[in-house]
């Protein structure tokens, strides 16, 4: 499950990458909304993303409405 306290007590802040050749964002936003939760079977995730300055580092959790569970990808 996602620790949200975890993730900011390792300098994470929610928030996707910008900018760059490619939308990071628009592309695993849609893949979680086409994704089916793996405890569950639940279609659809939702995109919960996290950034940290430094060193630089980006993650990317797909999180179930139904169930709450949470799947780093």
């Amino acid at each position: 499950m996602l620790e949200v306290k975890e993730l900011y007590e390792n300098g994470y802040r929610q928030g996707a990458p910008r900018g760059g050749l490619v939308d990071a964002s628009s592309i695993d936003s849609e893949v979680c909304a086409e994704s089916k939760c793996e405890s569950c079977g639940h279609k659809g995730t939702e995109y919960n993303p996290f950034m940290r300055e430094e060193p630089k580092s980006y993650r990317a959790f797909a999180v179930c409405p139904e169930c709450e569970a949470s799947f780093e990808f």
